[in-house]
């Protein structure tokens, strides 16, 4: 419906002005051949029509100045916003760079201090190590009577009262 160059053609001059007879027969001859676009016709019609009984308001002669002015504007207020954004960064105060830079030395010398704790740590272990590598280790024929001191050992303890009695 909207695709026809015919159609398009009458529907723009409708609005523009009245049809001439000749573009009225042909509007018909295309309606009578198309019923779909009957509807929607008579409906724009109408709105022209109404549109047309609307007197014509007088434009300002500085009204062409007035709408480039306020597209001026307009554009000046969204490079104020984006100019703004950048610039955020300024607001912050004074101090804050210089905390944010002390805060850096002074995470970086903590680290450095764990990690020479962690080095004095290790070495004190690998010390430790070599002076217990040259403690000769028990032989194994120590463990042949286990069980039997294990039993031992868990004997109960001696009674004191009755010890008391003997001496």
């Amino acid at each position: 419906m909207g695709t026809d160059p015919i159609y398009e053609r009458l529907r723009e001059i409708s609005w523009r002005r009245k049809l001439s007879s000749g573009e009225e027969r042909e509007l018909r001859e295309w309606l009578a051949a198309h019923p779909e676009a009957q509807e929607s016709f008579e409906s724009e019609a109408g709105l022209t029509e109404a549109l047309r009984k609307i007197p014509d308001v007088p434009i300002a002669s500085n009204f062409t100045a007035r709408v480039l002015q306020a597209v001026d504007q307009e554009a000046m207020a969204e490079a104020r916003t984006k100019q703004a954004r950048w610039k955020g960064w300024r607001r912050l105060p004074r101090w804050l760079p210089r905390v944010a830079s002390s805060t850096v030395v002074v995470m970086a010398g903590f680290l450095a201090y764990l990690h020479n704790l962690h080095n004095n740590n290790v070495e004190a272990n690998q010390h430790l190590v070599q002076r217990m590598a040259g403690v000769p280790l028990p032989s194994p024929e120590i463990l042949t009577n286990f069980d039997a001191i294990r039993i031992v050992s868990a004997t109960p303890a001696p009674d004191e009262q009755l010890l008391a009695l003997f001496q």
